[in-house]
This record gives structure tokens, sequence and C-alpha cells, in this order.
């Protein structure tokens, strides 16, 4: 009978990816002095590794007969500190929880762990992690520290899902948030007694066991019709198993584009952003202006659709080293104002080169200090904006930028006007973005004269929906009169959340509220989801079908 053919592969973690060195007894005993100290426990170190030691058997033993796992506050109150107070050990549990596992061993990717993971990807299988852990935050930081973040379309931990292997609830997380049937996906572990055991009653199609499959501490005895269908002993040995095979295809493409902003800590490099952005249900990419020349080498531009280009891209200058040098559209030095114009330049030869539409332009600062800025910030943090001191910085901040704007405004009105010479020549369309620090042009009585110099279809506005919350809630200009006095300029949105003053969050996961901005959104401008490198590609997923429940974004 044929089998349907695997199209998914989910990978364990411990053991699987990665392996553990042990510490020496000194280097254990310093995790577990350091966690003592963090929540002043009154007690010696050797005294305080042994109760971990026995509170942690404990919670193990428990965790395995009920298949329940915990997240780090309810197994350091519940289990490993009960004689501490609660609310105190629920604020480090995250903390101590790594230091203990930091003490039971180093956890290191193999060697060909990275290789073989791209390499399914590239082969054009969809992958997912599906691990037992009593961490929430260790593998996440670990995929991004070796640049992979981005190749796994979920990654579903124990300590999270509130449940652990061999339940196979726990893959079947995965398999629906991936939309696609067990049967289709193969399971890559090195336990018999938890991943077969999981995936084959999960029916999936396929398991495969780095190793022999037993640990030390299985006491489980299974029946023969659940071995698994290979053993390996090299992760290698998986690209025999699994040929290439057809890209897959997204359910449905939408008529957005995906920031690179998300590509450079997640890849290993720039095509495999813009396959999974594909995958992913994206039309088309923004180049931003953390792109230089070298990730650029080699790119096929016909293979794939871009929106715009975000100057300064490429980046070969960085943005903040120009901001630094005052290499801006805004400077009032002469040279350094034709070094800025001259940044932008490369931009649009880059978009016209890219078959891109417009480009999105910093249009500079008045001052580069954020002091003022970052204790507004610090305060707002601490619920203090109805301080004294919030007013006087807040009103000495609005005194500072009328005083000094006007030379600045003339200068970016002066490279406006070069600048749209130099894109009209080949039809390139110039978006001025709205700006995330208060000393960043444009305010919006500023916007009103930009945007004055050229016509819509030479000129129009970014409406960046992070950067107009953020100032809003910093107390400047409120959301509304962004939407309310430039809603028809509007040609693209860099579309993300904020927590608090934070912004690039995936869509849905803060506390802008995008209904309010539905109804001022132009039907032809581009929509671009602008989410910074932190969000996992669940998050970007689910960040793309918030805003299409929004009305936001539409199906092609």
């Amino acid at each position: 009978m044929t089998q349907n053919p695997i199209e998914a592969i989910l990978f364990d973690m411990g053991g699987t990816l990665r392996h553990t060195t042990p510490l020496s007894p000194a280097e254990k005993r310093d995790r577990i002095r350091q966690i003592g100290e963090l929540i002043g426990y009154d007690a010696p170190v050797e005294v305080l590794e042994t109760r971990l030691a026995e509170r942690a058997l404990a919670y193990k033993q428990w965790s395995h007969e009920t298949l329940i796992e915990l997240n780090e506050p309810e197994l350091w109150t519940r289990w490993m500190m009960p004689d501490m107070p609660a609310e105190r050990v629920s604020d480090f549990a995250v903390q101590m929880n790594e230091l203990y596992r930091e003490s039971m061993g180093l956890k290191t990717f193999y060697p060909e762990s990275e290789a073989v993971v791209i390499e399914l990807f590239r082969r054009g299988y969809r992958l997912g992690i599906v691990s037992n852990t009593t961490s929430t935050v260790e593998v996440p930081a670990e995929l991004a520290k070796h640049k992979l973040g981005g190749y796994f379309e979920t990654v579903v931990l124990s300590a999270a899902a509130g449940m652990r292997k061999p339940a196979p609830a726990l893959l079947h997380v995965a398999t629906s948030e991936m939309e696609i049937d067990p049967v289709k996906c193969a399971y890559i572990g090195d336990r018999i007694d938890r991943d077969v055991a999981a995936s084959r009653s999960g029916g999936f199609g396929k398991t495969i066991i780095l190793g022999s499959g037993w640990g030390k501490d299985s006491e489980v005895d299974l029946d023969a019709e659940m071995q698994p269908d290979h053993f390996i002993q090299n992760l290698n040995d998986l690209l025999k198993i699994f040929p290439p095979r057809p890209a897959p295809t997204p359910n449905q493409v939408y008529d957005a584009s995906l920031s690179t902003m998300w590509a450079l800590q997640n890849f290993h490099c720039l095509t495999d952003f813009l396959e999974q952005a594909r995958r992913l249900g994206f039309a088309r990419c923004e180049l931003n202006h953390q792109i230089d020349s070298k990730i650029l080498t080699g790119l096929d531009y016909r293979r794939y659709s871009f929106s715009s280009v975000h100057a300064p891209c490429p980046a070969d200058v960085s943005d903040e080293e120009l901001r630094k040098a005052d290499f801006l559209v805004s400077s009032t030095n002469e040279d350094r104002r034709r070094l800025g114009v001259s940044s932008v330049q490369r931009s649009i030869d880059l978009a016209h080169q890219a078959g891109a539409k417009y480009i999105v332009i910093h249009a500079g600062q008045i001052d580069n200090d954020k002091k003022a800025e970052s204790k507004l910030r610090a305060l707002l943090k601490a619920a203090k904006q109805d301080s004294e001191e919030y007013r006087q910085i807040w009103q000495r901040m609005v005194q500072d930028r009328a005083e000094l704007a006007g030379p600045h405004l003339q200068a970016v009105k002066k490279s406006m006007r070069e600048l749209l010479d130099y894109a009209g020549a080949v039809n390139i369309r110039l978006g001025i973005e709205s700006r995330y620090h208060f000393m960043e042009i444009p305010s919006p009585d500023e916007l009103e004269e930009l945007l004055a110099l050229g016509t819509p279809d030479q000129l129009g506005f970014i409406l960046d929906v992070g950067h107009v919350q953020t100032l809003a809630k910093l107390g400047f200009y409120p959301v509304e009169e962004w939407l309310r006095r430039f809603g028809p300029r509007i040609i693209a949105m860099h579309l993300h959340d904020t927590q608090g003053t934070t912004d690039h969050f995936a869509a849905g996961r803060g506390e802008i509220d995008f209904n309010l901005i539905t109804p001022y959104l132009p039907a032809d401008a581009y929509r671009v989801c602008e989410f910074q490198t932190f969000n996992s590609t669940r998050q970007v997923k689910d960040g793309l079908l918030f805003l299409h429940e929004k009305g936001i974004i539409q199906c092609q």
C-alpha cells in the first residue's frame, strides 16, 4: 500500500538536536549558590543543593506519572521552593530554573544539527519542534543563538503546553498549529518510551530514533509494533531518508509584505527568509535598512516580489551610524546632507533593480540626544506620567524641538526636492515614515509641509502604527491626528504592535487598537508587517492572520 508522503518533520530537542555536557562539581555548586543568592535562601549551598535535588526528583516522578508539565512559576512555587514566599519565588522562577538546568549540564547543539535542519528546509520540508522541558525560554534562546528560529513553523514545549510526552496530545498541538495531518509528519527523537510511543499513538507517518532509543531511567517495555521506522546514529542520516520534495504552498496568499527586519537573527541567508515568507502566505517582502550589500550578493531579484526598499538599504553604513555622524537628509551641514541624500539614492537604485514600487525614507532628526526621552519612557513605565518631573521634561522637549526644528526642516525640504527628481527618473515613489522618537522629523505639521513638495503619485506617507502609538503614549501627538490629516496620502503601512513603548511585536501581541486604524487606510496602500526578530515563526503567522481578521490585510 502506498503511504502518504512526508511533508513535515518535527524534532525532539534534548538528545536529538543537542546533547548535555555535565559540569564539574564546583561549577554545579556555583549555579546552586547563585540560586540561593537570587532568592535569599538562608541555608548553606550544600543543603540547598540536596534539597533541590530531592524536590526535582519528586517532581519528575509526579510529572512522569501524570504526564503534566508545569511552567517555571508553578514548578518552583509548588515543588522546588515551597518553603519560600510564593510571590518572590514566582518573580525569579525563570532565572532560577535556568540556573538549575545549567547545573545539570550545559546544552550544546550537535555539530551537524544546523546544517541538517537547513538542508531539510531547503529540500521542501516543513519543520517543527516538540520537546519535553521544564523551561519555556531555553529552546527559543538556543534557536536564536544558532539563527534557526525562522526555519521552524512551530515550537511546542511541554512547560508551555502543560503536558508532556508520551501523551500524543503534545504532538497534536504542533500538527494543529501547522494545519497538517499527522500521517504526513515524521517525528525525530531519541527515546522509544516517549518519542515512539507519542508518535505512534498520535498517528504520525514515520518515527525515527537517534541512538539506541533507551534512556538510562526507562522503565517501559514496549511492544514490537512500537519500534521506530529507522534507527540512526547521526542526524546526517536523515538526508538519506528524506529526499527533496516540492516546496510547500501556502493555503492562502495575503496581499501583504514581510519586512526583512525579521530575517537577520532567524535565518542563515536572505533566500531562506524569502522562502519562508512565501510559505507563510506573504505575497511580497520589504528590504529593510539592516540589509547590506554582502547579504544581497547573488540574490536573483527576478525570483521574488518586493514591494519596497527601506532606506538606507543597502546598509553598508548602518542607519545608526548615519544618525550618529549626522549623515542625514536633515543635516544643516551641506556635505553631510549630501551624504544623507546619497544614501537614499542608493536605495532608489536598489528599488529599481528589485522591481519595488516605493522606498521608505527616514526624514532625519533635530537632535540625536535621547536622554530626555529615555527618562520620559522610564517614568511612563513606572506609571509616573502624571508626575511633575514628567511634565517638566515633556515641556522642555516640546520647547527645544520648536526652537531647533526650522533649519533641519529646510534641509529636509531641499533633500526631498533632489530625491524627487532622482526617483522620478526611474518611476519610484517616495514615502516619508512616521518616526519613533519625538526629536525626529516629521511632526504632523512638518509632514504636511513635506507632502506638499510632490504629487500623490510621487510622494506619500508611510504610517508606522507602532511609532505613532508610542508618541501618543508619551503624550505628544494623538494617533487620530495622523490618520485624520494624512489618511488619503498613506501609500504604505508598517504594521506591528506595542507593549508599553516597546514596538515591533507581531500584530495582536500588544496594545494597538487596530479597529481605530482600519477605516483610514486606503485600499491600494501597501501593507508591510514589520516584526522584530524576537517574534517566533508562529507569532509571525498569527500576526498576519490577526491583521486579516481585522480587515487590514486582504487575501489575494
